[in-house]
């Protein structure tokens, strides 16, 4: 009984999350149909500290990433460095109402102006059926399908590699080292940490700060003493029998690969200035350009190590060894 009121509670949320954000105002009408066999809760209940569900969600970078695409412009009007390709990930509209839409349809005069929500409930959730609301992929396809790089290709920056790398993906000089999360941890994926015990939808694990220069990330700080909700859960005290020492592990891990993407921080800016004069023939731009497959694999996972410390560790220092040798 308790389980089932949980559930209904957290499908009313949900629900209000699909209306107050918007899941395509111009489909409220579909939201509406789906959330109507819903019974309605007059307050969201507080999950994260003053923060509930609807406004974690309202706030999220999922959600409000896609407007400042939109606001970008153009391609090369306002140093825009997305294309039509981006919003496959980051519009629900484009997902689910009109799979042909390309990104200047969102520019003011476009068939879909004023439709800059981004990633809505309605992207991860299915409504309906004996189980009320579900989620509409299993496992590490949830988040994966979207957070990855999709081809790691030696000599070029990586983007949003977190499947390939918890996956253990390798690239060039690098071998594959799978992460034990993904092999070996039955019935374990992103949204354990991420979402932990359902109540997060900001999606950052507890204890996680983020500071941002528009949509770019530019720190992130983690109070481990936060963080320990995570071995907390039910599903994880059958192995972390002592939550504590999960979190030192953790700890130390990110420290390690944290320090070290600061090591190598200023030759890869250092370079990377000097290597947009240079001939593309030196044999300098070759080893720069392998160097930053390297660095930005780990650089963009943004896990500092917690997703696959081994492989991390193993790019960081095919990295160091590329930078080593510019001079």
């Amino acid at each position: 009984m308790l389980k089932n009121k949980a559930v209904l509670v957290l499908a009313s949320v949900l629900v209000m999350v699909l209306l107050s954000t918007g899941c395509g105002r111009d489909n409220a009408q579909k939201d509406d149909e789906q959330a109507s066999q819903f019974q309605a809760v007059t307050e969201p209940k507080t999950v994260m500290g003053e923060k509930d569900i609807v406004q974690q969600a309202q706030e999220s970078g999922h959600f409000k990433y896609f407007a400042t695409m939109v606001a970008a412009g153009p391609e090369g009007t306002k140093k825009a460095h997305y294309s039509d390709t981006c919003i496959g990930c980051h519009s629900a509209v484009k997902m689910f109402d009109d799979p042909q839409a390309v990104l200047a349809d969102f520019f003011p005069g476009g068939k879909h102006e004023g439709q800059v929500e981004g990633i809505t409930c309605r992207v991860c959730h299915e409504f309906g059926g004996t189980e009320g609301i579900r989620l509409r992929k299993k496992g590490w396809a949830v988040c994966g399908d979207c957070h990855t790089a999709e081809k790691l290709v030696l000599g070029k920056a990586v983007h949003h590699p977190q499947n390939e790398m918890i996956r253990g993906i390798g690239v060039g000089e690098v071998p594959n080292k799978p992460s034990y999360k993904c092999f070996n941890m039955i019935d374990f994926t992103c949204y354990d940490c991420h979402v932990t015990n359902a109540s997060r939808h900001d999606f950052l694990v507890p204890g996680v700060t983020t500071t941002h220069e528009g949509v770019t990330r530019t720190s992130a700080k983690i109070d481990y003493t936060k963080f320990i909700e995570v071995f907390e859960q039910e599903k994880c005290k059958g192995c972390h029998a002592i939550p504590e020492d999960g979190v030192d592990s953790i700890k130390k891990k990110q420290v390690y690969i944290g320090g070290k993407l600061e090591e190598l921080k200023p030759v890869y800016e250092e370079w990377g200035k000097k290597i947009s004069t240079m001939d593309k023939n030196d044999p300098r731009v070759k080893l720069f350009n392998e160097g930053i497959t390297y660095y930005t694999y780990v650089e963009a996972d943004a896990s500092r190590g917690a997703h696959n410390y081994e492989l991390a560790k193993d790019l960081l220092a095919k990295a160091e060894e590329k930078f080593g040798q510019l001079k």
